[in-house]
């Protein structure tokens, strides 16, 4: 070090707020380097109609129980994570991020619960989207769902109000900022609402690191420890139940109050 000392203080810049800079250092302490990342089923399957058809009775039920470490099927994963809260008993608004063929959207539109619900799914892949939109047509359900091609981290088609309950369901460990994908949620939830999340976590009695490797090849990210609960609670969430099987992590998160919980 050189110079002489001026005496003036040396120029401040602005702090970045502690919750962006910590969600920034969690996902690149667990992004895969591209050059290795193999693609997502998800990214496989969305520009192949044929399997994005097969999708929801093959190859979902299929890898879910390969990593659940028993038979996983989209009903499996809807009765694990109603099982952690029961919800609101007449929820008016519904939104399901990342809904794929909306397997999900249509199993709650066929509820007598939701019959005066507004259901809407989202999905990046217009595939996907024909597909969820086709397959509720089929099943009656067209004028109680509806389907947009979006991306959940820019402002939304139609966008919604206040939402009573909001599903992410095989999506969060897929995309880029899951950080950002929480605030998005505990942005668009209403006080009193829930969110349904099925991901990926490290479970200590599997932890095979085949899978481990496998999973962060794929693009899929695992989330270790109190990973999820402190990217949760950095982005406006508090964690509620939570529960597993294998690898495969079900939880439940709410909106922190106005009042006496914000700031922690």
């Amino acid at each position: 070090m050189t110079g002489t000392s001026t005496g003036a203080a040396p120029p401040t810049t602005a702090r970045e707020p502690e919750h962006l800079t910590r969600n920034r250092r969690v996902d690149a302490a667990h992004t895969p380097r591209r050059q290795n990342q193999m693609k997502s089923i998800a990214q496989i399957v969305q520009n192949n109609r044929r399997l994005l058809a097969a999708y929801e009775d093959k190859v979902q039920p299929r890898f879910l129980s390969r990593y659940a470490r028993e038979p996983m099927d989209a009903a499996a994963v809807y009765r694990k994570l109603r099982a952690l809260d029961p919800g609101p008993d007449a929820p008016a608004r519904v939104l399901d991020l990342g809904c794929g063929t909306g397997w999900l959207a249509r199993m709650l539109a066929a509820e007598p619960r939701y019959r005066r619900a507004n259901i809407v799914g989202y999905d990046l892949s217009p595939n996907a989207i024909r597909i969820a939109r086709e397959r509720a047509a089929v099943e009656g359900l067209g004028a109680r769902t509806e389907f947009h091609v979006a991306d959940v981290l820019a402002p939304l088609a139609g966008e919604p109000g206040r939402t009573d309950e909001i599903w992410v369901c095989g999506a969060l460990h897929q995309m880029k900022d899951a950080g950002a994908a929480l605030g998005r949620v505990a942005g668009l939830l209403a006080d009193g609402g829930i969110a349904y999340v099925q991901t990926f976590a490290e479970d200590p009695d599997v932890n095979e690191r085949v899978d481990m490797a496998v999973m962060a090849k794929m693009g899929h990210r695992v989330f270790r420890g109190s990973e999820l609960a402190d990217l949760a609670e950095a982005n406006g969430l508090k964690l509620g139940g939570a529960s597993h099987a294998g690898m495969v992590y079900f939880c439940t998160l709410t909106k922190k109050s106005a009042i006496g919980e914000a700031g922690k």
